[in-house]
Order: C-alpha cells, then sequence, then structure tokens
C-alpha cells in the first residue's frame, strides 16, 4: 500500500510505471497489427487500452486510439468478429489463409517474447541487483535443515543449474515434484558442498518449500524518523550485539529478543526498559537506553510442542555425532530439557560440555565431540514437530506460565472454541479481544480451566525491529559483452517461460495456492518499487511481465490468443467455421473465466496491499 502512495506523490514513478506496462501492450498488438500488414488484411483500429477513447487518430482505414483503461488492447480487423458482414473482400481476416490468420493470431506472443529477451539483455548490461542465495536462518526440523544445510551457505547451483538470486532458488523449489529431490551446491567458507533437500509443502506459505530464509545485513541499513531507537541515539550502521544483556547475532534474533522482552513485561505494563549494545559504523560500542511501547495483540507465551526425545539430527551436524533417533534428552551441561525448541531460546549459554540421554530404558552422559555451544547444538536436533496437534511448550516468565499452563498441555479450546491444531489456538489467541483468555487443556488424564493474563506484542514499526531497517544481502550481476548477455537473456527468457507454464500447471494442481496471483495493482507496485534499485532491475522485471503476458495470452480462452487460435484450429479440422451458437457458448465460458480470474486478482491484491 504505501509503495502505491509513494507513485502516486512520485510523478516519476507514475510515469515510467505507466510507460513499463504500456510499452508491453503496445508491443503486443504491434505484432497483431504488423502481421496484418504483411498478410494484406486491413485493420480497422489499433487501440492501447479499452473503454472510452482519450485521443486518437485515422490514416487509411485504420482509427489509432489511446483508451482510458490500460489493462490490455486490441487491434480490430474487418469482418473479424461472428456475426460481422463478410463481403468476400481479400482484405477481410475470414477470407485469409489459415495459415495467414494462424500467424496474425500468433505474432502477438512472437512480439511479447522478443521484447522480453531484449528487455533481459538490455538489463544484464546495465547491471540487475538480485537477492544473494545467501542462507541467514535455516528452521530446525525443516527440509533443508534435514539436508544439513547451514546460516551462512552460499546457494550456486539447484539440480547443476546456475542460480543468480534467491528469487531462482524459490522458483525451484516452488516447482519441484511431489517427491522430487533438488540437488543443492552449496559455497560453504570457500568449500563446495553438495546437499540433498525434499521440498514440503507449506500450508502458510502455500507452495512446497525447504523452510529457509535468505540472509539478512547485520548492520542496520537506516532508522525509521520518530521511532523509539532513533530518538534514544540508533543510527545507520549500528550493529546490535546484545539486548537487555542477552547477546543477539542477527536481525532475527534482535526480532525474536524484543518480542520475548515483551512477553516477559508485567501484566497491565505500557512499556518495558531496553538496554540496546550496539556497534558502531565505526567500530565503538555504545548503549542506548529507551522504553520499548507494547502495542495491543495479545502474546500467550506458548509455542508448537517438540519434547524432548530425538526425531531428526541435522545431516553433518554436532548433535549427529553423539545423539541417536529415539534418545531422550534429559539434560544439557547438568540443566533439565522439557523441550527442544524451549532449549534453542533458554538453553544454557556457552559451549555443550555434556549431555544426559534415556536410551533403551538406560541413562547416559554424553561428552561432547568437538568444540561447539549449546545454542549450534539445539539448533541441530529436533523433536515432534507436527503442528497438526494442540500440544504446546510454555515460555518461562509470560503470560501463560504466569497463568499456570505447562508444557505438554494438549489444548481442547480457547475462549470456549474448540481447537485442533497449533493454527487454531493462534487464531483464537489473536483474535481474543479482552484482558484475559480462558484456556481449556488437557493434562494427562484430567482436564483443567485455567484463565491467562496475556501479555503484548511490541508495537513496533512494520518494516523493522525496533525501528531499524536492516536489507537483504545483494549481489549485482553485470554481463561484460553483447554476446555473453544475449546468451544470459536467452536463458532467462526460456527460465521464465517454464516458469509461467509451471505456474500454471501447479494451480490447477493445487500444488501452488490461488493466492498467489496478482493484478494491476500488484503488477503496478512491482514496477515502481523496483525504480530504487536502477534500470537494470527496472527492465528485468518488465521482462518477466513480458513473458507472463505472452503465455497467458496462449491460454485457450475465448478474448485471449489462445482462445482464437483453437477457433481456428477447429475451423480448420472441420472445414467451416463453427456454428455461431456453439462459438457463443465458448465466448460466455471464457469470459466468465477471465472475470473470475480478475476478481480472484483484484482481491489478492487488495488483501496484500492493505
Amino acid at each position: 500500500m504505501s509503495h502505491l502512495i509513494l507513485a502516486a506523490l512520485d510523478p516519476l514513478g507514475v510515469i515510467m510505471t505507466v510507460i513499463g506496462l504500456g510499452a508491453l501492450i503496445f508491443f503486443h498488438e504491434l505484432g497483431h497489427f504488423l502481421a496484418c500488414r504483411l498478410t494484406g488484411t486491413r485493420v480497422e483500429a489499433f487501440s492501447v487500452g479499452f473503454g472510452p477513447e482519450i485521443f486518437g487518430w485515422t490514416r487509411g482505414h485504420t482509427r489509432y486510439r489511446i483508451a482510458w483503461i490500460p489493462l490490455g488492447g486490441y487491434v480490430k480487423m474487418a469482418a473479424e468478429n461472428p456475426g460481422e458482414v463478410n463481403t468476400g473482400a481479400p482484405d477481410e481476416f475470414p477470407n485469409k489463409s489459415f495459415s495467414a490468420r494462424l500467424f496474425i493470431m500468433s505474432n502477438g506472443v512472437i512480439f511479447n517474447l522478443i521484447l522480453a529477451f531484449v528487455f533481459f539483455v538490455w538489463a544484464f548490461r546495465i547491471g540487475v541487483p538480485f537477492q544473494r542465495a545467501e542462507v541467514g536462518d535455516v528452521v530446525p526440523g525443516g527440509a533443508a535443515w534435514s539436508a544439513g544445510l547451514q546460516a551462512g551457505d552460499l546457494i550456486t547451483h539447484v539440480n547443476d543449474k546456475r542460480i543468480l538470486g534467491f528469487a531462482d532458488l524459490q522458483t525451484e523449489i516452488a516447482f519441484s515434484g511431489e517427491d522430487e529431490l533438488l540437488t543443492l551446491r552449496v559455497d560453504r567458507n570457500g568449500e563446495s558442498v553438495e546437499l540433498v533437500v525434499k521440498p514440503e509443502y507449506s500450508e502458510d506459505q502455500g507452495m512446497p518449500a525447504i523452510q529457509v530464509a535468505s540472509s539478512i545485513k547485520p548492520a542496520a541499513a537506516g532508522v525509521i524518523a520518530g521511532s523509539a531507537v532513533a530518538e534514544a541515539g540508533g543510527r545507520e550502521g549500528d550493529r546490535v550485539l546484545a539486548v537487555n544483556g542477552r547477546p543477539v547475532h542477527t536481525p532475527m534474533d534482535l526480532a525474536a529478543a524484543i518480542t520475548r522482552l515483551a512477553g516477559e513485561a508485567a501484566p497491565g505494563a505500557k512499556t518495558v526498559p531496553v538496554d540496546l549494545l550496539v556497534r558502531r559504523k565505526d567500530g565503538g560500542e555504545e548503549t542506548i537506553t529507551f522504553p520499548l511501547a507494547l502495542g495491543e495483540r495479545p502474546q500467550a507465551g506458548i509455542q508448537p510442542f517438540e519434547g524432548r526425545v530425538v526425531k531428526a539430527l541435522a545431516d553433518r551436524s554436532f548433535a549427529g555425532l553423539i545423539l541417536q533417533l529415539g534418545d531422550e534428552v534429559l539434560q544439557v551441561n547438568g540443566a533439565p530439557v522439557v523441550d527442544f525448541g524451549l532449549l534453542r531460546e533458554y538453553g544454557p549459554a556457552g559451549d555443550l560440555g555434556s549431555v544426559t540421554v534415556r536410551r533403551a530404558g538406560k541413562v547416559f552422559d554424553l561428552a561432547a565431540k568437538g568444540a561447539v555451544t549449546v545454542r549450534v547444538f539445539a539448533r541441530s536436533v529436533a523433536g515432534d514437530q507436527a503442528r497438526s496437534t494442540a500440544r504446546i511448550a510454555v515460555r518461562p516468565g509470560m503470560g501463560a506460565d504466569r497463568s499456570g499452563l505447562k508444557t505438554g498441555d494438549v489444548v481442547t479450546a480457547v475462549s470456549g472454541r474448540t481447537t485442533r491444531t497449533w493454527r487454531d489456538i493462534v487464531t483464537e489467541v489473536t483474535g481474543a479481544k479482552d484482558g484475559a483468555i480462558a484456556f481449556r487443556v488437557q493434562r494427562g488424564e484430567t482436564p483443567k480451566e485455567i484463565t491467562v493474563t496475556p501479555s503484548r506484542f511490541p508495537a513496533e514499526p512494520a518494516s523493522g525491529p525496533l525501528g531499524y531497517q536492516f536489507a537483504r544481502q545483494q549481489e549485482f550481476y553485470r554481463e561484460s559483452g553483447v554476446g555473453s548477455a544475449m546468451a544470459t537473456g536467452w536463458r532467462r527468457t526460456t527460465l521464465f517461460v517454464r516458469s509461467v507454464v509451471l505456474t500454471i500447471r501447479s494451480l490447477v494442481t493445487r500444488r501452488v495456492s490461488a493466492e498467489h496471483i496478482g493484478g494491476p495493482m500488484m503488477l503496478a507496485n512491482v514496477t515502481y518499487r523496483v525504480l530504487d534499485l536502477g534500470w537494470g532491475k527496472y527492465f528485468y522485471i518488465l521482462a518477466i511481465i513480458s513473458v507472463n503476458l505472452a503465455i497467458l495470452n496462449m491460454l485457450p480462452i475465448p478474448i485471449l490468443d489462445g482462445g482464437q487460435i483453437v477457433l481456428l484450429c477447429a475451423e480448420k479440422i472441420r472445414g467451416k467455421p463453427l456454428p455461431e451458437r456453439i462459438v457463443g457458448y465458448y465466448q460466455m465460458v471464457g469470459l466468465a473465466l477471465i472475470l473470475g480470474l480478475m476478481v480472484l486478482a483484484f482481491r489478492n491484491d487488495i488483501v496484500n496491499l492493505f
């Protein structure tokens, strides 16, 4: 939403968005128009846009026009539509040969693909910034974690195909087969390592995923004016080292630390004091003190239950050297373990010394093999992470803990509404309006009613924790010569043709959620948003959109080029045009499909923007 507002305030943003999208439409229609000229077909109108005419002119038999609704365009040929009078003139569309009409109908798509290739070549000659395919975080128990992927790994190839950025990785994962294994080649501290990962469908993301996040620069790229940290002296280039004495290593750690701090605040508190130890851009360290405001969103202080029985071990990990599947981890460095998820956040600081486990009914003390911290050890072991249950782990010092909930409780109802999964619990807790939340839990054989006075999440700015803004790691890719730019441009064109086709297939098979379909607001938003990344990225995005227009126009839906080609082929097979009644039904079904897709796209645009 904010980008559309900025675009409205920035004339250059508006102009370049309109010019960019208009150029794609114009070039598509130009393909049809030139094909008509080459085949001697009379064109009655050449329109960029639909609806009322803004301005236009007539030259020869053709009316050239610019219309108000910039969502497409058309070339109107003589006697083109059913019901129009066909005088038998040789320059009328129905009187042309099958090959000539097929050429006319397909040339718009051909021109969009040519334009995409040209834009890709142009973009790579200028230079294109990509989000670096460096791993920033790996979700314990996820597919990437099980394969042995680690924070700091730079992914360079997927199934021997070179990737230029994190988006390429996501594309290959999203379009993987249901049981397909992907081979990742990664650069790990200068050493090339190959890992095999099996993507798993993510309900949250609506597509296959491996549960990995891209790397974020550790130093702040900026500070939001007026935020608490800005008022207290936070500056661009700050690297946060600790929050109230607790070490943090990444921006994700910082976000987790302030959420935890807010959760541990006393009931009814409006703010909590924050002491940030930061390293300045010049290398000096300084402590920033300020109050953290708490928002209205309730935080109960619970998370999905994992337990302490080993269900999975990360490949090539320290934990894998001493633990076995089925081990029950009782203690780490002498401190009791009740849940692996809690161990990762609340476990002992420092190096791993000993691990006490129960294995086959016997208790053992195991010594660490090699130098490893408790934090790294805890992140390489996972328990039962099935979110399909309503069993919870309780975070120490937060509302649920203070109210009497226990790790291992099964939540059967929240605020009187039945809960069967972790998502049910989140939905009910998030929607709670009053100051207390009624939990019904099953503890062993005993049902209990417990009223939880929740804490609150931080009232932090949406663009970054505390008001700090962090940037993803970027990598600039530029081809030095025209030949290499053309080779890369061709590979990108074929890559995105494949991606669009696979997207359509995945939407039909429900491997990718329809929530990922975007409309004109998303296109305008994306086109404007890349302007601040340079002209290379601008032309790169236009090239992707041009490929999308080409492939989508080939769908066998009336109104689109693909639908017209279907009718043309049916006429060729039948030896004469289809009856007008059949064509009419076909067009009505196609129109309904188009309108349905538009409604879905607008709905997704509105949900995503607001």
